[in-house]
């Protein structure tokens, strides 16, 4: 199976954007977290709290719109021209 160039790009670009969306919502889950109740066997989850919540809705808000764009721009290039 050849590669061309611009389903090479949407690969790029679908790799990295996920990459980014993944690290941020790392980042706002380990900001906005507070350790579960381990009175009971030792071992909870943490909760994430309520302003966590409006984070990580900002990110996923954000990566929707940065697709939306990055999509935008790749149906918009020319890739045909060498």
């Amino acid at each position: 199976m050849e590669i061309d160039r611009k389903f090479a790009a949407e690969l790029a670009v679908s790799a990295v954007s996920v990459v980014v969306f993944v690290g941020a919502a790392y980042v706002v889950s380990s900001n906005y977290t507070t350790p579960g109740n381990v009175t009971n066997n030792g071992s909870a989850s943490p909760i994430l709290q309520p302003e966590g919540g409006l984070a990580m809705v900002g990110v996923i808000g954000l990566f929707v719109v940065v697709m939306a764009i990055a999509g935008l721009i790749m149906y918009r290039a020319d890739f045909d021209e060498e």
